[in-house]
């Protein structure tokens, strides 16, 4: 239809004469006026009342272009058809496509229908319209995206061909003769096939058969074993029972004699301290477990309390927690390390303790404290207490955080427990003394117990229950006196106190420990003169993410990242322990994997030539980190970037003016490397996340202004 078509209304056509009306619809459809008004239309057979039938053309379109046609009136149910009457011809049915020459109804029709313009087909020019291929060389009409020609068209060619068909004809057929004797011949063969393998079926359906025996068997050897379990079982939890009974018994009498506590006695039956976890947002059901959903939570929590840090650097923390690695956190004082531990502890429900290092720590003690041999007690530290609180709440995740760790050398107190942080299999099990000492404890404990009963047994005073009672009886003091040995100036209530401080000294620090799953290790540096630089052995094995100063931060790019929750934003997320991330192998060394490969190549065109350790593990443990960020929907360029950041720039320390080959030096190398970063991380400089390349930048701009000593730690 035209564009600028224009429309009536009654009472602009009331004194035209059909003549006018004619022109007028003519000049609307863009038709010549001297031509005889032609239309393409698709056959629709309208059923009456009574039982008869008659056709209209509907769906009209111009025979020029097969564009659509409507009558130009301003009236919305006006119905743009043209009266067809009866079809007497087979071909000419509902639905197909047809050609006819048109003239305007008679006026009472046109009155009836409310449309001055209404058509009628011209009886004797209906011709039926031919759909062509799609690869047919024509565009005579162009309908619904197919060509379309009269059927007179077809007819003629089609008579004008016959000689061509007849042949085409013939060929056709000594080709299906063909085709069928080929078809006659596959149906022979597949016949073979089929007996073959009906062959082959059979025999599995035998050895199906034999194998139905086979596992019969085994079921009924599984359904033996079951039941030899469960009676197995059931001998162990009577055993057991018998067993708890028997230390119910002992701790009931060690409480009766006033050398445990009833603390005490709770741990002794298992009945621990039940765990204070707060209230909060399940992450399962309110967040499905997306930790990219809990990380946009956790930014929004903290920003209620005005608690700033960038989505990548606390995506990056996260990741770094789930991995069960020392995560070290760097940078100036009050740049945001111990904030964000105590910030992030609070945001998912659990609890940071944090522990300053002294200056003077020198040894494993310091960290862990000692057992003394002359007092039979173990001597603790804030450290490890806040490893048994773990222990006795492993619903609450808990954040140690050695706050500036490198007061001390790292290395001297903390060696031995990052050595075993790497026991990835399972838990590591950190030994505080020797099982020796308890085994004599508990050998003097049992000893003095049976005194005791032997005392009041000989003496018939078994209805004295407490401690006091026996220090009161002159008789059962005199005997154990006796009994035990003692000599003059030993008193039981003496004897009594030191065996009260050993056995509460050995329930409350066993001689070993499990570390908890529910701990994560944490330590802050500030790097300074009066610091220690961080050890390659405490590099290798830990992921170390840089703070810069809160007063260079972009608060309104974060205030923009910050997300809306539909949610009680004064509680945090509620995490369980594995959802936090559980203690696994780091993946196998894989030469395929794309990571793996990139920091082969780094590893042997720089890292090496530089005099920077990158080994195994490191790899490994790279790996491992790419799949604890992964989740965050972190592309491969961000991991890249980030162990950039974590295990490699840290490590630079050396001179630049040293010689790498004949004519490069390492500060050449240096350069080098910013370019292959520049290359492998096109898309870094416009992320959120923090460049490695600007960092390296910076290193350099530090080692130029001071003769070339590289230095990471440097400002």
């Amino acid at each position: 239809m035209p564009e600028a078509q224009t429309l009536y209304e009654f009472a602009d056509l009331k004194d035209f004469s059909d003549q006018q009306i004619l022109e007028t619809l003519k000049r609307s459809w863009e038709y010549d006026p001297d031509e005889p008004l032609e239309v393409i239309g698709k056959l629709k057979e309208i059923t009456t009342n009574a039982g008869g039938a008659f056709y209209i053309l509907e769906a009209l379109r111009n025979t020029r272009d097969g564009s659509g046609l409507t009558y130009p009136l301003i009236y919305e149910d006006v119905l743009n058809t043209v009266f067809v009457g009866s079809v007497k011809t087979q071909d000419l049915t509902d639905g197909r496509w047809v050609k006819a020459r048109v003239t305007l109804s008679p006026e009472k029709e046109r009155t009836k229908r409310k449309n001055p313009f209404s058509l009628k087909a011209v009886e004797g020019t209906i011709s039926l319209l031919e759909t062509l291929p799609g690869a047919a060389d024509s565009d005579e009409y162009m309908i619904d995206g197919q060509f379309h020609v009269e059927d007179w068209i077809i007819d003629f060619y089609r008579s004008k061909n016959s000689e061509q068909i007849n042949a085409d004809r013939e060929q056709l057929l000594g080709q299906l003769g063909q085709d069928k004797s080929r078809i006659e011949q596959e149906v022979h063969s597949l016949n073979e096939r089929e007996q073959s393998l009906t062959g082959k079926l059979d025999q599995s359906e035998r050895e199906l058969a034999k194998n139905s025996q086979e596992l019969e068997t085994l079921l009924a050897e599984k359904t033996k074993q079951q039941q030899e379990f469960s009676r197995k079982q059931s001998e162990l939890e009577f055993k057991l029972n018998k067993l708890s009974e028997y230390v119910k018994n002992t701790a009931s009498m060690l409480l009766d004699l006033d050398l445990i506590s009833q603390d005490d006695v709770n741990t002794l039956l298992g009945q621990g301290k039940s765990s204070q976890r707060k209230d909060g947002h399940d992450f399962g059901t309110v967040f499905d477990r997306s930790e990219k959903q809990a990380v946009s939570y956790i930014q929004a929590f903290m920003f209620k309390k005005d608690i700033l840090y960038r989505r990548s650097v606390l995506e990056d923390f996260f990741a770094l927690v789930r991995t069960h690695d020392l995560i070290v956190l760097a940078g100036d004082s009050g740049s945001g390390k111990t904030n964000l531990v105590k910030s992030f502890a609070d945001a998912v429900g659990g609890k940071a303790v944090i522990i300053p290092v002294k200056p003077n720590w020198t040894s494993a003690e310091d960290l862990l404290g000692y057992y003394n041999p002359l007092e039979q007690k173990y001597l603790t530290t804030p450290f490890l207490d806040a490893l048994f609180e773990a222990k006795q709440n492993p619903e609450t995740p808990y954040f140690i955080c050695l706050d500036e760790m490198n007061l001390a050398r790292v290395e001297y107190y903390f060696a031995d427990f990052l050595s075993l942080l790497e026991e990835r299999n399972h838990s590591p099990e950190i030994s505080l003394y020797s099982d020796s000492e308890s085994e004599h404890l508990l050998s003097e404990a049992r000893n003095f117990l049976a005194l005791i009963d032997d005392s009041k047994t000989k003496l018939d005073k078994s209805d004295l229950i407490s401690f006091l009672d026996l220090m009161r009886d002159e008789q059962v003091n005199t005997k154990l006196h006796e009994l035990c040995g003692f000599r003059e100036g030993d008193s039981l209530l003496k004897y009594h106190a030191r065996l009260r401080k050993m056995l509460q000294s050995y329930l409350s620090t066993p001689a070993k420990l499990v570390l908890p799953n529910n701990v994560r290790i944490i330590g802050t540096i500030n790097v300074d003169e009066t610091t220690h630089y961080l050890s390659p052995k405490i590099l290798d094995r830990a992921h170390l993410m840089r703070f810069s100063s809160p007063l260079l931060t972009d608060w309104d790019e974060i205030e923009q990242e910050i997300e809306s929750f539909d949610l009680d934003m004064s509680l945090p997320i509620c995490f369980q322990s594995d959802e936090l991330g559980m203690r696994q192998p780091y993946p196998a060394f894989d030469r395929s994997d794309a990571l793996m490969g990139k920091l082969l190549y780094l590893t042997k065109e720089y890292l090496d030539r530089l005099g920077i350790e990158f080994g195994m593990r490191t790899v490994r443990q790279a790996r491992h980190y790419q799949n604890a960020l992964t989740p965050f929907g972190a592309t491969d360029e961000v991991v890249f970037n980030n162990i950039i950041l974590h295990k490699v720039l840290p490590k630079m320390m050396f001179d630049g003016e040293k010689q790498v080959d004949r004519d490069l030096l390492r500060k050449d190398l240096l350069a080098s490397l910013k370019e292959y970063l520049r290359g492998e991380l096109p898309n870094i400089a416009g992320s959120p996340v923090n460049s490695c390349i600007d960092e390296l930048d910076r290193v350099i701009r530090n080692a130029e202004s001071n003769d070339w000593v590289v230095n990471y730690w440097s400002r």
